[in-house]
């Protein structure tokens, strides 16, 4: 078992530290012959974030990489521990630092921001070992056999398929209209033009769509949305994996919900979220202060562009 308190405690450490940049990092990739050590206790689009590293030093190291991490923290039990490092060309072996000391992702994960923050998430991780990626989105990989099983699960499906997930840790909270009754307008909106695929939850509550909502692991997540047109959703795990496969994205931001969570981790967090951690190729959009149901309009806008485009390719 990882040591909760040690966990719970890392929210109060400061993010800015005195020491270099990722230094425990550095320390047990050397202390263990690795190349990487990367931490575990993250939520799923951190994970991500940490996949364009791997992907630079691979290629500027020429050869595959020998990467020192943790399984995926609350998922161990779901699949093989490792949704994000699976099928990566880039790794040669993994090792398990949770057999080593479960305490090693605990530090890792509380010096995880303790780096440059003036530009992207991905960006700063990768200057931080004097690397760039070679694009700005995750670098994930899915096997021909999920890939035949994404397309085989969403056959009976009309398409184009519109992907929404109206979960994440910052998405609004219940006394929001895009808690839940947008959501349902949306869907309402397009009924009988596109399909919908609903995915994701937040451990809490399963929100109920009139839409497919199958029941994934993460790598079937992948797949789905994979095999779908295009993404709509706030800015959680699925988020970065639907950038990741260049799919069509749009994001939600709930302004106040997601500043409030930032400044608690450093002073200052809450003024560069977007600039950290949205993507320049996804539409972006901030809620703060609707008066009109204006954010709703532009996603319906987004995504019927994007199903006329869709429609003129199929032709």
């Amino acid at each position: 078992m990882v040591n909760n308190s040690s966990l719970d405690q890392s929210i109060f450490y400061p993010r800015f530290r005195d020491t270099e940049p990722l230094v425990a990092s550095k320390y047990y990739a050397d202390k263990y012959n690795c190349d990487l050590a990367i931490p575990s206790i993250l939520g799923i689009g951190s994970c991500v974030c940490y996949t364009p590293l791997v992907e630079a030093l691979s290629l500027k190291l020429g050869r595959q990489i020998k990467l020192f991490t943790g399984q995926l923290y609350s998922y161990k039990a779901q699949e093989n521990g490792y949704p994000i490092w699976e099928n990566n060309p880039y790794i040669e072996t993994i090792i398990n630092a949770d057999q080593i000391d479960e305490n090693i992702m605990v530090e890792l994960t509380i010096e995880s921001d303790n780096f440059c923050q003036s530009r992207h998430i991905i960006e700063n991780i990768c200057l931080a070992y004097g690397l760039r990626p070679r694009q700005l989105k995750g670098s994930l990989f899915l096997s021909h056999e999920e890939m035949q099983w994404g397309l085989k699960t969403l056959s009976h499906l009309k398409r184009p398929i519109v992907c929404i997930c109206p979960y994440g840790t910052s998405a609004s909270t219940t006394e929001s209209p895009w808690h839940l009754d947008n959501w349902l307008e949306l869907v309402n909106y397009f009924k009988n033009k596109v399909s919908f695929l609903h995915i994701g939850n937040n451990n809490f509550e399963q929100k109920m769509f009139p839409v497919f909502t199958p029941q994934t692991t993460i790598r079937q997540a992948m797949a789905l949305i994979w095999a779908s047109d295009l993404y709509v959703g706030f800015d959680t795990g699925p988020s970065h994996i639907a950038t990741a496969f260049a799919k069509p994205t749009l994001v939600l931001w709930d302004a106040v919900r997601k500043a409030s969570l930032e400044e608690d981790k450093q002073e200052g967090f809450s003024i560069a979220h977007l600039r950290r951690w949205s993507y320049p190729q996804n539409q972006n959009l901030v809620i703060l202060g609707e008066k009109n149901k204006e954010v709703l309009e532009d996603c319906l806008e987004f995504i019927l562009k994007e199903v006329n485009s869709f429609n003129r390719l199929s032709f």
